[in-house]
Order: structure tokens, then C-alpha cells, then sequence
């Protein structure tokens, strides 16, 4: 009987041990099962600024200031080539001024020469001298030539075609395009001889530095004025000069 009851106490105990384990067992197995879920749970929550979302920011830092990068440099090369036009341009347009002002310079120099010719003219027929022709109306110098030549016509006073002659020498040209007026050094070394009825009435050498000053009158130039810098008699101070 005592054998039987102890028996019965020994399995009653490993029973109760056998509980206490499964239950141990089973607490584990929670613990284990909810540690998983957690960490589950933590897996699958929206992270945090982590190190490949600084990169990610980095490298579409690093994109933005490519792309700004790459704008800036089109924007040099576009202002490049804009200056590089504009230079271009400006070049042109120095060019072609530059190519105006020498036709511009050939013209009145051309129309100067022209001048002197129609003066030379005059002198040579003051009676038919149109000084209309090479002066404009209204100025002091149209107003001097024009009395000068109708003394010429009345007193009979001429040159001849072939006595002496007047040689004209352009040492600069000033142009002044606003007001269309143009400025003619030149020097002028005159041997032409005056004749007054038939006789000698000057024959006098003379040498000057003058100064021209004309206007452009319905695209033509035109003397207005008349200035004599320098002059000396039976000497060509225009070819001490040369």
C-alpha cells in the first residue's frame, strides 16, 4: 500500500512538472511568437531618414546642381555666343562706318576738286559765272565771290586758259555729319594771270594755307566759307611741305 502511494505521489509530481514545462514551454513560445511580430510590425513601419534616403537626397542634390550646372554652362555658352554675334555685329558695323566715312571722305574730296574747276571757270569768264553753282545763296562767301566776279565782268578783268594755273593740294578733311558741313585744309600755289583789256593786271606768284569750310546743299557740296591761314608771295610754301 505505502509502495502504491508513493508510486501514485512520484507521477502525480512528474505530471505536475511535465504541466510546468509545457506552460514554461508555452511562454516561450508567446514571448517568441510576440518578440516575431514585433519585429515584424518594426520591419514593416515607415522608416525614418536613414542612410540611402541621404544619399538619395545627395544624389538629387547632386542632379539638381548637374541640371543647374549644365543650364549655367548653356547659359555661358548662349551669352558666349550672343557676345561672340554682338562682337560680330559690332564689328560689321564699325566696318561698314569705316567703309561710309572713306566714301563719305573720297565724295567730298572728289566735289572739292570740282569746285575749284567752276571757280577757275568763273575767272576765266566772269560775265557767265554762276556762283550758284559751287556756293550756297545766302552765305557770306556767296555774297563776297559774287560781287567779286560782277567787278571782274564790269571792269573786264580775266584769265586765259594756259597762262598759269592754280594747283590745289587737300591736307585734311573734317567732316561733321550732324550738321552736314565739312571742314577742307589745302594748300593752293597760284601763278594765273590776271588780265584787265587785254593787259597784264596781276601776275603775282603766291602761295597760301587756306581753309575751306562747305555745306551739303541737295547732295552736293558747297563753299560757305573761306579763310586764308597763311600766304607768301613768289615762293610755294606747298612744296616745302612735300
Amino acid at each position: 500500500m505505502h509502495t502504491s502511494g508513493a508510486h501514485c505521489l512520484i507521477g502525480t509530481l512528474r505530471g505536475y512538472m511535465f504541466d510546468l514545462n509545457l506552460k514554461k514551454s508555452r511562454r516561450q513560445t508567446i514571448s517568441l511568437l510576440v518578440i516575431g511580430i514585433f519585429l515584424v510590425s518594426s520591419c514593416s513601419s515607415s522608416p525614418t531618414l536613414s542612410l540611402d534616403d541621404s544619399v538619395g537626397a545627395v544624389s538629387t542634390q547632386s542632379t539638381a546642381e548637374s541640371t543647374a550646372g549644365g543650364m549655367t554652362r548653356q547659359a555661358i555658352t548662349t551669352s558666349s555666343t550672343s557676345s561672340t554675334s554682338s562682337t560680330s555685329a559690332d564689328t560689321s558695323n564699325s566696318t561698314n562706318l569705316e567703309d561710309d566715312r572713306d566714301n563719305y571722305d573720297q565724295t567730298v574730296r572728289q566735289q572739292f576738286q570740282e569746285l575749284v574747276q567752276w571757280q577757275d571757270k568763273c575767272y576765266q569768264k566772269p560775265k557767265s559765272c554762276s556762283v550758284e553753282d559751287f556756293t550756297i545763296s545766302g552765305t557770306k562767301y556767296h555774297q563776297a565771290l559774287s560781287e567779286q566776279m560782277s567787278l571782274y565782268a564790269k571792269s573786264n578783268i580775266n584769265s586765259r586758259p594756259g597762262h598759269g594755273k592754280r594747283e590745289v593740294a587737300i591736307e585734311s578733311i573734317t567732316l561733321d555729319d550732324a550738321a552736314s558741313v565739312a571742314q577742307v585744309d589745302a594748300c593752293i600755289y597760284d601763278t594765273v594771270i590776271l588780265y584787265m583789256d587785254g593787259f597784264i593786271f596781276n601776275d603775282r606768284v603766291s602761295s597760301s594755307h587756306t581753309r575751306w569750310t562747305l555745306q551739303l546743299d541737295n547732295s552736293r557740296w558747297k563753299w560757305i566759307g573761306f579763310q586764308i591761314l597763311r600766304r607768301q608771295y613768289n615762293t610755294n610754301i606747298c612744296q616745302e611741305q612735300k
